[in-house]
C-alpha cells in the first residue's frame, strides 16, 4: 500500500527533482539571481525618459486617459497594469516596474523550458539558458516599464508551448498546449503592437507545418472487419476525415490561431498605432541597419566602459563583422539545416519522430523569411519606418534559439562531434562576453537619466533644510519627464511643475545634459553632482 504523501515528503521530492542534475540545479539558481536582480534594479534605478512621458501623459490622469489616448508609445495592456497597480499600491518607481518584472520572470521561465527540451539536464542547458537570458540588453526591458518585457515573455511562452506541442502532436494535453500559446501569443501583442510581425509569422509558419504534416502522414490503415456499432463505424468515419482534412490543422486554428487573434486583435483595437512617426524620422536605412544598435547595446554595455573579452578589438569592427557576418550566417545556418530536418520528416513520415530541436527549427525557418517581408512590406506598403532597437528586440532572443536548436540537433546525434564543440564554444564565449557587460546603474537607450533619482534626492534633502522654501527647476529637456515623475511620487508639491524650456534661466537648480553642462560656468553655478555615466550636472545657484 503507497503511503499518503506528507508536506515533508512532498518538499522531500521537490529538493530531490531540484537536486536531481547539478547543472538543472545552477541554471536555477542563475535564474533565481537574474530575478532578483532585477527586482533590484526595479528599485533603485531611476525612471528613464519614456517612463516619465507616458506617467505624464496617460498614468498620471484618470483610467478614461488611459484607453482614449492613442500614440505609438502606448501600450494597452503594459499601460493599463502599471495603471492598476500604481492606483493599488500608489505611485513608485518599483510598483511602476511590476508588470515588467512579471514579464520577466515569464521570459526566464520559457528559456528554461525551451532548453530542458532541447538539451534535457546536461551542461548545455545551462549554456542555453544562459545565452538566451544574459543578454544585457533584453535584461534592460525585463525591468522598463515600456511594454517590452511582458510582451517578449508572453511571446516566448507561446513559442515553447508550440514547441512542445509539435513534439507531442498526439498527446492527450495537446489542445491545451495550443491554447496556452495562443493566449500567449494575443497578450504578447496587447503588450506591445510591435509583436505583430514575429507573431503572424509564427502563426503562418505553424499552420504551413501542419498541413505538410496532414499530407505527410499516412492515412489510417483501413479496418477490415465491419464495426461491431454505430459509434465505431462513426469514430473510423471521424479519424479518416480528420486526416483528410488535417486535424492538427483545424486544432490548430481553433486553439491556438483564434484564441490569439481574440485578445490580439481586441488589443490591437485599442486605441493605438504601430510607431509614432516624429518629424523626419525614416527609422533605420536598411535591414542589416536595424541588427547594427541590437548588437552593439548587446556586447557593448557596461558602466564602466570595459570591453570584455573583445576589448582588444575596436567596437565598431565587432559589431560590424557580427552584423554583417555572424547573424547572415545564422540565418542561412536556420534554412540549410530545417531543410535537412524536412527532408528526414520526409522519409520518417512522422514529425513527432524527429528530434525536440527539429520541429522547432522547423517553426524558426518559417518565421524568419514571414517575418521580415512583413516588415518590409509595412515600411513600403503604410509607410512605416523599419524598427530598431527595442522595437526590433524580438530578433536577439529568436536568432539566438536559432543557433541553439541548430548545436542540439547535431549534439544529439552525436555527429559533427568538432563542430558541436566548437559551436557550444563560442556560445558559451558569448555568454562570458554578456556577463562581462552586466550592470545594474543604467538602461542603454536613456543612459542620460542614469542619475536622475539621485538628483531628486539630493533636492530633497536639501529642501529639508528650508522646508518653508518652494523650489523652481530649469532642466535639459530629456530629463524633464524624470523630476516629474518623482515630484508626484514623492509628493514634493513645493517643487514647481517643469516644463520643456531652456534651463538658461533664473533657477534655483539645474539638472543639465548635453551642451548644457556649460551653464554651470556660464551662469556661475555651484555644482552638486557631476555623474560621468550619463554625462549630467546637478547644479544650483550659489547662496546670498
Amino acid at each position: 500500500m503507497c503511503r499518503p504523501e506528507t508536506p515533508e515528503r512532498g518538499e522531500a521530492r521537490a529538493v530531490k527533482d531540484f537536486l536531481r542534475s547539478p547543472w538543472r540545479a545552477a541554471t536555477v539558481l542563475l535564474l533565481a539571481a537574474l530575478f532578483l536582480t532585477n527586482i533590484y534594479r526595479a528599485a533603485t534605478q531611476s525612471v528613464a525618459h519614456d517612463e516619465g512621458v507616458i506617467y505624464e501623459w496617460l498614468l498620471g490622469g484618470s483610467w478614461s486617459r488611459v484607453f482614449t489616448f492613442e500614440h505609438g508609445n502606448h501600450h494597452v495592456l503594459s499601460d493599463v497594469l502599471c495603471k492598476l497597480f500604481m492606483s493599488i499600491f500608489g505611485t513608485s518607481d518599483f510598483v511602476y516596474r511590476i508588470p515588467a518584472l512579471l514579464g520577466g520572470l515569464l521570459y526566464f521561465y520559457s528559456a528554461f523550458s525551451i532548453s530542458t527540451l532541447l538539451f534535457g539536464e546536461t551542461y548545455l542547458l545551462f549554456v542555453s539558458t544562459a545565452f538566451l537570458s544574459l543578454n544585457p540588453f533584453v535584461l534592460d526591458y525585463l525591468v522598463l516599464a515600456r511594454g517590452y518585457g511582458p510582451a517578449l515573455g508572453c511571446f516566448f511562452y507561446g513559442l515553447d508551448r508550440l514547441a512542445h506541442y509539435l513534439t507531442g502532436m498526439r498527446d492527450a494535453g495537446a489542445r491545451r498546449l495550443l491554447n496556452k500559446a495562443g493566449v500567449g501569443l494575443g497578450l504578447s501583442i496587447g503588450f506591445n503592437i510591435i509583436m505583430i510581425f514575429p507573431g503572424v509569422a509564427l502563426a503562418v509558419s505553424l499552420l504551413a507545418i501542419l498541413i505538410a504534416n496532414s499530407m505527410l502522414e499516412p492515412a489510417p490503415e483501413p479496418v477490415r472487419a465491419p464495426p461491431a456499432s454505430r459509434k465505431e463505424r462513426r469514430a473510423g468515419r471521424k479519424r479518416e476525415s480528420e486526416h483528410r482534412s488535417g486535424a492538427g490543422f483545424s486544432q490548430a486554428l481553433l486553439h491556438f490561431v483564434l484564441p490569439a487573434a481574440a485578445i490580439g486583435g481586441f488589443a490591437s483595437m485599442l486605441p493605438n498605432r504601430l510607431i509614432e512617426l516624429e518629424v523626419g524620422y525614416l527609422g533605420p536605412a536598411s535591414l542589416f541597419a536595424i541588427l547594427e544598435g541590437l548588437v552593439r547595446y548587446s556586447l557593448f554595455h557596461s558602466p564602466f566602459g570595459f570591453g570584455g573579452l573583445v576589448a582588444w578589438l575596436p567596437a565598431g569592427t565587432v559589431v560590424k563583422g557580427v552584423t554583417y557576418f555572424v547573424v547572415p550566417l545564422v540565418f542561412l545556418a536556420t534554412l540549410v539545416v530545417a531543410a535537412r530536418v524536412f527532408a528526414e520528416w520526409k522519409t520518417s513520415r512522422d514529425l513527432t519522430s524527429l528530434a525536440p530541436g527539429g520541429p522547432l527549427l522547423l517553426l524558426l525557418a518559417g518565421l524568419f523569411p514571414i517575418a521580415i517581408v512583413s516588415i518590409v512590406a509595412s515600411r513600403y506598403i503604410f509607410d512605416e519606418p523599419y524598427t530598431e532597437l527595442r522595437t526590433a528586440m524580438y530578433w536577439i532572443p529568436l536568432l539566438s534559439l536559432a543557433a541553439l536548436c541548430i548545436l542540439a540537433r547535431y549534439a544529439k546525434r552525436g555527429v559533427a562531434r568538432g563542430w558541436c564543440v566548437a559551436s557550444a564554444a563560442l556560445v558559451s564565449l558569448c555568454v562570458i562576453q554578456y556577463a562581462t557587460q552586466f550592470n545594474t546603474r543604467y538602461y542603454a537607450e536613456w543612459s542620460y537619466c542614469a542619475a536622475g533619482k539621485d538628483m531628486m534626492r539630493i533636492v530633497r534633502d536639501e529642501h529639508a533644510l528650508t522646508p518653508a522654501a518652494g523650489v523652481r527647476i530649469g532642466a535639459t529637456w530629456p530629463l524633464e519627464p524624470v523630476i516629474n515623475f518623482y515630484r508626484v511620487a514623492w509628493g514634493l508639491n513645493w517643487i514647481d511643475p517643469v516644463y520643456r524650456e531652456s534651463p538658461n534661466g533664473n533657477y534655483d537648480y539645474y539638472f543639465l545634459a548635453y551642451e548644457d553642462t556649460a551653464l554651470v560656468n556660464r551662469l556661475h553655478l555651484k555644482q552638486l553632482l557631476s555623474d560621468p555615466l550619463s554625462k549630467t550636472v546637478l547644479a544650483k545657484r550659489p547662496g546670498p
